[in-house]
């Protein structure tokens, strides 16, 4: 094989590669670093003796991020305070459109938090066939295990993923006006207002990384929540401001310095109840790729 068409084959499969990435490590530069070394052991093999490219390439990735994720876990048991994944914004995305359902069902902020509790195998595993419809040969082949096995780790993160979705289940419509009620109470200062977009059971969950300020642990309850949020409003300086924006596929609320800095994203899960969980990230490290448009066409 001619180096150009080693390097087309692999250019063909990239976007796809990078999606994978990011569901698996829930990191930008994570993934662009798997990428990345998957796309040097792919310049380094010995293309003549695959039979297929994108079979090699997803399998290569998938165990490149398999090990990173096992470093992570290791990693987050001394992270300072919650760690949530990494958010990105997906406006200006154009996917085939084929892929829509499968993206906005996989890279949702919540959903993401869902599959931080899977084990390694569990996630390649669940994303490889929920998402990216792989057989279970396919997977067997490249998770290293025996299909019975592979049936067994997408049941158990199907179970584990299905019973967390329960508290982020409503209409897209009903998803828009609870945020924008919720927008405008906070914009308001109205704390009733506030209160009435809350679920019963609401909790807030913030990543300053012990870099800025930030709650070192979850928050649960209206009443917490509700205080809370106001309380960080009435922080915001002369000059701040916040925006609407898509984050991971869902409208989010970004916050921004009056130099134009990102000095938050929050996010969110809705059910039919009202906001059941708020995700905000002011961790500086992880807004850095916020705007980066890196999940768009490549």
């Amino acid at each position: 094989m001619q180096h150009d068409d080693h390097t087309r084959l692999f250019m063909q499969h990239r976007p796809v590669l990078r999606r994978l990435a990011y569901r698996m490590l829930s990191c930008v530069s994570l993934a662009e670093d798997a990428v990345q070394e998957t796309w040097l052991r792919w310049h380094s093999a010995d293309v003549t003796q695959i039979e297929s490219a994108k079979a090699w390439l997803i399998t290569t990735l998938s165990r490149i991020c398999i090990d990173e994720l096992r470093r992570l876990k290791r990693e987050q048991s001394v992270y300072v305070g919650p760690w949530l994944p990494e958010p990105i914004f997906t406006e200006d995305e154009a996917p085939d459109p084929a892929d829509i359902l499968a993206r906005d069902a996989s890279i949702a902020m919540a959903l993401l938090v869902l599959m931080e509790r899977l084990s390694p195998e569990e996630r390649a595993a669940y994303l490889l066939q929920e998402v990216f419809e792989n057989d279970y040969k396919s997977i067997a082949v490249t998770l290293g295990k025996a299909e019975a096995n592979c049936r067994q780790l997408v049941h158990r993160a199907r179970v584990r993923i299905e019973e967390g979705k329960t508290r982020f289940t409503a209409p897209t419509q009903l998803k828009n006006e609870l945020l924008a009620k919720f927008a405008s109470a906070c914009l308001s200062g109205d704390l009733s207002a506030l209160i009435a977009t809350l679920a019963p059971d609401v909790n807030l969950v913030s990543d300053g990384g012990g870099v800025v300020k930030a709650a070192n642990k979850p928050v649960y309850g209206v009443r917490a929540v509700s205080r809370l949020v106001m309380g960080i409003r009435k922080t915001i300086g002369t000059g701040y401001y916040a925006l609407l924006k898509r984050i991971n596929d869902e409208f989010g609320i970004v916050g921004y310095a009056p130099d134009g800095r990102i000095e938050y994203a929050m996010t969110f899960a809705l059910s039919e109840q009202g906001v059941t969980s708020i995700f905000v990230v002011n961790n500086p490290a992880k807004l850095r790729q916020l705007d980066s448009g890196w999940l768009g066409p490549s």
